[in-house]
């Protein structure tokens, strides 16, 4: 992913996978970085996967407070296993944390 403002590739520090309970849709909570500009993104990446016909994703990015991203990023490392969505731990269970989803989103792909 580009960052906004300089359109240089970020790093993606860390993402945790879920899955709907109803749906067989998995959502990748992600947190952004961009070295250059050392600015803070969230990340959803939703990933429905009914059939290979019908597998759809949408990405959308937003805007992210420093300290609290860097808050929220912390709490996320503490996941053993962030890619299992069978994982029981604490981030997987309170996932998405209080004020994920930012300011506003700048970027959706779907």
């Amino acid at each position: 992913m580009e960052c906004p403002k300089c359109k240089n590739s970020m790093e993606c520090r860390q993402s945790i996978q879920t899955e709907l309970e109803d749906r067989p849709i998995y959502i990748h909570y992600q947190w952004w970085e961009c070295k250059l500009f050392n600015t803070k993104y969230y990340g959803i990446l939703e990933d429905s996967r009914v059939n290979i016909f019908d597998d759809t994703m949408e990405h959308t990015g937003y805007f992210a407070n420093e300290k609290e991203w860097e808050k929220s990023l912390d709490w996320s490392l503490q996941c053993p296993n962030p890619k299992s969505v069978q994982c029981k731990c604490t981030v997987h269970q309170q996932i998405p944390p209080e004020g994920f989803f930012g300011d506003s989103a700048w970027y959706t792909n779907d």
